[in-house]
């Protein structure tokens, strides 16, 4: 795999990262660009334009978490492919792997507790945001959640985004398990992920979707062939539509006649795998996200999930009041101001918080490794 890839796959991990903190962000100052509940805050005619059209991708928490899974999918079966697939080997795989998940995962549970103490007026965002405030908070639970309720169940009441931990570990592991099958006996790899998948299937849709994300990520490093420019473009901008799709859109109505209410999970799961394919599979889409900052996006993006929620609310929030209570401006320029701040803070804090949680999770996880 060529540098340029590994780069553009960290870049696209990067801007799937602030999809997903813009997703959120909508979801509190202006809840109309998802759509997917009534809201009493102001709405706007150039928000309801842009949910009904096909440039909805920008702000798809959903459509960047499918391209997490799918990069992960790759990246595991890269990584599993780069060193000798021996039994010993995929033991390591296995022990570093839940412990680099979860030191970060609990650390930022912490954090979502000790926020909650932090007197916020949440009274002028949207139901989502003010649903951000927890009035009981309590130190046992958010701990659990942190190291136990996020990985085997999905809990996640405290840092919201930790829903996805029960299926970047599940996947992890079906990952690390199948390519070790395939060197051995690539029938048997089968066997074991058609498995894999009927278990995901009997748990949720969900966590169906976010495995098959995996597998397809694996089938990518396996299979999948280089793609032309042409033809990487074009499937790049397909993902990019996917990943923009509501089941309340005008723009996705022909989907939504045969896929009703699944069409938004359904679209944005295509979407981040089109994306992934586009990206890693042509040559020019890897050198044109081949970018320096970007790059650097993507080394921190875990930190920057990991921790904007609470920056939304110990933060962003004060500083929408402060913009549109106190210093008098609109809600939409209160709004547009406090998100811009919140995404500028949300990669200042999630440096230290890379090299002093994320960094340390990785180095105590392969010295865990070492000891078995």
């Amino acid at each position: 795999m060529t540098t340029n890839k590994i780069n553009a796959a960290e870049s696209i991990r990067g801007l799937a990262c602030l999809a997903v903190v813009l997703s959120h962000l909508s979801l509190t100052f202006f809840p109309q660009l998802h759509n997917f509940d009534v809201s009493a805050v102001p709405q706007y005619d150039f928000f309801a334009q842009l949910h009904h059209s096909p440039l909805a991708f920008f702000y798809s928490g959903t459509g960047a978490v499918f391209v997490f899974f799918v990069l992960s999918g790759f990246v595991l079966t890269l990584s599993s492919f780069k060193k000798q697939n021996t039994a010993a080997q995929l033991k390591t795989s296995l022990i570093k792997r839940y412990p680099r998940l979860a030191i970060p995962a609990f650390i930022s549970c912490v954090i979502a507790y000790l926020v909650c103490f932090v007197p916020v007026d949440v009274s002028h965002v949207s139901e989502w945001g003010t649903a951000l405030a927890n009035p009981h908070p309590q130190l046992r639970t958010a701990l659990y959640e942190g190291s136990i309720g996020a990985f085997l169940f999905g809990d996640s009441s405290y840092n919201w985004v930790l829903w996805t931990m029960q299926i970047e570990l599940l996947g992890s592991l079906v990952i690390y398990l199948a390519c070790y099958f395939y060197g051995k006996l690539p029938i048997l790899c089968g066997i074991f992920l058609l498995f894999s998948v009927i278990t995901a299937y009997t748990i949720s849709q969900t966590v169906l979707l976010g495995l098959l994300s995996f597998i397809l990520g694996m089938g990518l490093f396996l299979y999948a062939v280089e793609l032309s420019t042409t033809i990487s473009i074009l499937l790049f901008l397909i993902g990019l539509y996917f990943c923009g799709a509501h089941n309340s859109s005008a723009s996705y109505q022909v989907f939504t006649q045969f896929l009703g209410e699944q069409t938004y999970d359904y679209l944005n799961f295509l979407g981040g795998f089109c994306i992934v394919y586009a990206v890693l599979k042509g040559k020019w889409l890897a050198q044109f996200f081949d970018q320096r900052f970007l790059v650097f996006l993507g080394k921190i993006s875990f930190s920057i999930y990991l921790i904007h929620l609470a920056v939304i609310y110990a933060l962003g929030i004060p500083l929408f009041n402060l913009f549109h209570v106190q210093l008098q401006l609109s809600y939409l320029n209160a709004a547009l101001l406090a998100s811009i701040l919140t995404v500028l803070l949300s990669v200042a804090l999630a440096q230290p918080y890379s090299r002093y949680v994320d960094d340390i999770a990785i180095k105590a996880s392969n010295k865990l490794a070492k000891m078995f």
